[in-house]
């Protein structure tokens, strides 16, 4: 059996393959997600409510995709598949009657893969979880080249969830297949949608006013504004990297100052960093919120390499903040943290200060791919808190967005 990566793809030589999602702990991911399988044509777009494979509707209108094993098992019959569907996308969401605070992060492992009629495997995609705060992914897809089906490794999130996904692929809620009403109403969850509003954290990269964030920071937002005590701008979308959360944005005003990412090693284990942000949309005060603590792990969860684990205190609008060392220098992008809640309910234990940066390396390599310089230094002396924060102030910006 073959691990794919994201990106990597497998050649399929049979015609009948089964395809299927995994997780775990395994009784709440059956309780708390659903799967389905999405026809596509030329356009990337669903044809019709009849391709959409689910629990709720279990075959393709062409026969050639079955729901065959709940939760989330697939059987295809690629022979079978009309030349007009050029691609498939198996796609994973939190179900939509459960409220917001359930994401895909509280999830220790997330895996798609692929096997013969017989059962035989064939490849295994183990999904690297940077527990964003998702509530919808792409996994994984089939497609045709130069007549042959390949099955890619996709890992795409979306933190708004179903709807987002939907209309990632030209269609609404309202076109998806529906479960059976449930015996009471649903409470009033919101969901984001035309009108709403969302905060995070960005930092300036650049001179010329390039924004730094995550991607979920900025995710269907129509309208980017972003704001510090002594600066205001509008932004712009530049380069998005959804699949490791990573956005860049482009400020119409420059801020004053600008981040400076570390040379030499990375962020060590037990190293003092500080979190420079502007958490809970406000509601702590109008400037930035400054925390201290220690780089805690160099893995994120389910062993992603991509990600470090540190103990500063974050809350929801610190995603997109500088990870900075004791020197001020930027060693992560902070991206999110566990969800204790949600992880007290599955173990009976309450985590504390467990939050992920995305590494310093690949925010770099993400700036280098974008063709954007960026300003570097070694590390020179240790500074106290404040100098850092004073500093950081000129260049940190809490980000406005219009959905």
């Amino acid at each position: 059996m073959r691990e794919l990566q994201a990106g990597q793809n497998h050649p399929i030589e049979p015609d009948r393959v089964t395809v299927g999602v995994s997780g775990e702990p395994e009784e709440a991911f059956t309780a708390h997600l659903q799967a389905g399988l999405l026809l596509l044509d030329q356009h990337g777009q669903v044809g019709g409510s009849g391709d959409v494979v689910c629990a709720e509707q279990p075959r393709s209108s062409d026969g050639s995709a079955v729901f065959a094993k709940s939760p989330s098992e697939f059987e295809l019959n690629l022979s079978a598949v009309p030349a007009t569907v050029v691609k498939m996308a198996l796609v994973l969401a939190v179900k939509p009657e459960l409220p917001p605070g359930v994401t895909l992060g509280i999830f220790a492992a997330i895996r798609a893969w692929l096997a013969d009629a017989a059962g035989q495997p064939l490849s295994l995609f183990p999904l690297p979880l940077p527990c964003r705060g998702e509530r919808a992914l792409i996994l994984a897809e089939f497609y045709r080249h130069r007549e042959q089906w390949k099955f890619r490794a996709v890992g795409q999130g979306f933190a708004a969830g179903l709807p987002a996904l939907a209309a990632h692929f030209g269609m609404r809620l309202t076109d998806l297949p529906s479960p059976p009403p449930a015996a009471s109403p649903s409470d009033g969850r919101r969901q984001t949608g035309p009108g709403d509003t969302f905060t995070g954290t960005g930092f300036c990269i650049h001179p010329d006013g390039y924004i730094l964030t995550n991607h979920h920071v900025i995710e269907d937002a129509r309208q980017i504004l972003a704001r510090s005590p002594r600066h205001r701008c509008a932004l712009e979308l530049v380069f998005a990297d959804p699949t490791n959360d990573l956005a860049l944005l482009r400020a119409d005003t420059p801020p004053p100052g600008v981040a400076k990412f570390r040379d030499g090693p990375p962020a060590r284990l037990g190293e003092t960093v500080v979190v420079v942000g502007y958490p809970l949309g406000g509601l702590l005060g109008s400037g930035p919120q400054v925390t201290t603590g220690n780089v805690s792990s160099l893995i994120g969860p389910g062993d992603d390499t991509r990600s470090l684990q540190f103990t500063a205190p974050i809350q929801a609008g610190n995603s997109g903040s500088p990870l900075l060392d004791s020197d001020g220098t930027v060693v992560g992008v902070v991206s999110a943290k566990l969800n204790a809640i949600r992880i007290h309910e599955i173990t009976g234990d309450v985590p504390q200060n467990i939050n992920f940066a995305i590494k310093a390396m690949l925010a770099r390599g993400f700036l280098e791919a974008a063709g954007i310089d960026y300003h570097h230094r070694a590390p020179t002396t240790l500074r106290t808190t404040t100098d850092i924060a004073a500093e950081a102030c000129d260049f940190v910006l809490k980000i406005e967005c219009q959905g």
